[in-house]
């Protein structure tokens, strides 16, 4: 009796072949999980003398965490009311995002505005940078006229300041000329010195006589002052004198170049006469001197040096 071919008991003994080769390869791990497990066995033994500790250690934290959890229940109204008192604030800032975002359109377009008037005034800067170029050249132009009209100038301040030194004798002779008005009639009989007719009134002998002492004789200024300057410090001394609204007097001699102020001091008596403190400030080239003199009125109304 011939046996026939029987498929299933091929893929049996293939399914076993497959099962004895797998059998071997894990045979083959064998060695590893044994040292695997030798080596976890350690670590739980070196482990488990402190799970009792690790046991304690939780039950503390469960102690912590179930304070924690109390403290939260006793704070959660108190952070909810103030949830609820800060719900206005927030939503007034939401109101006002709103308000501000519905701005943003208008804020925008002003932008873009002022970026072309921006782009306008580059554009521009160039005409502007020429006229600033111009107008630098015609400071620069200007600043070099100035510079060739300074020796000028300084010409005029001269001149001004000469004109300046000639007022005090114009001004002399017009008060000279309103005394020569108001005395010339009255002393006409009276006695003259030789005097200076240019701008210099002659005086009265008797009145010249009571102001020789004007000049002390020991001065610098009885070296340096010539007889016209002399001269016109006595009219000058007698006009201010006479004049009670007047305070001070000035003189100046053009031919010798000295000048000088008198000013009416204080008042005093003397020997029963009515006494003024008189000072003059003397100016003789680049020197000057003060001079203080007591002048005192007569029963004659003549005034003389004390």
């Amino acid at each position: 009796m011939v046996k026939q071919f029987s498929y299933s008991q091929a893929l049996l003994a293939l399914a076993i072949a497959f099962l004895a080769l797998s059998l071997f390869k894990f045979t083959l791990h064998v060695p590893a999980i044994i040292s695997v497990i030798e080596k976890t066995t350690q670590t739980v033994d070196l482990v488990s003398p402190k799970v009792d500790d690790i046991v304690s250690e939780v039950a503390l934290v469960r102690i912590e965490v179930g304070k924690v959890r109390e403290l939260v229940a006793q704070q959660t109204p108190a952070i909810l009311s103030q949830v609820e008192a800060s719900l206005p604030v927030v939503q007034q800032v939401v109101v006002e995002s709103e308000y501000y975002s519905r701005q943003l359109p208008t804020l925008l377009s002003q932008i873009a505005s002022i970026e072309q008037q921006v782009a306008k005034l580059q554009a521009s800067m160039p005409a502007m940078l020429k006229r600033v170029d111009a107008v630098v050249k015609t400071t620069n132009n200007t600043t070099e006229e100035v510079a060739r009209w300074r020796p000028h100038s300084a010409r005029y301040l001269e001149e001004i300041e000469l004109s300046r030194g000639y007022i005090p004798e114009y001004l002399s002779r017009i008060e000279n000329t309103i005394v020569d008005a108001k005395t010339v009639g009255s002393e006409a009989s009276s006695g003259l010195v030789s005097g200076f007719f240019k701008g210099v009134i002659n005086l009265p002998f008797e009145v010249v006589s009571g102001l020789t002492g004007i000049v002390d004789a020991d001065s610098r200024s009885a070296k340096y002052l010539t007889a016209q300057d002399v001269a016109l410090m006595q009219e000058k001394v007698v006009a201010l004198l006479n004049d009670s609204n007047q305070t001070k007097s000035v003189w100046q001699n053009v031919k010798s170049g000295n000048r000088g102020t008198i000013i009416k001091g204080k008042k005093a008596t003397r020997n029963k006469q009515q006494c003024i403190n008189i000072t003059f400030n003397n100016h003789f080239g680049d020197d000057k001197e003060t001079l203080k003199e007591l002048m005192c009125i007569n029963d004659k109304g003549l005034w003389k040096v004390i």
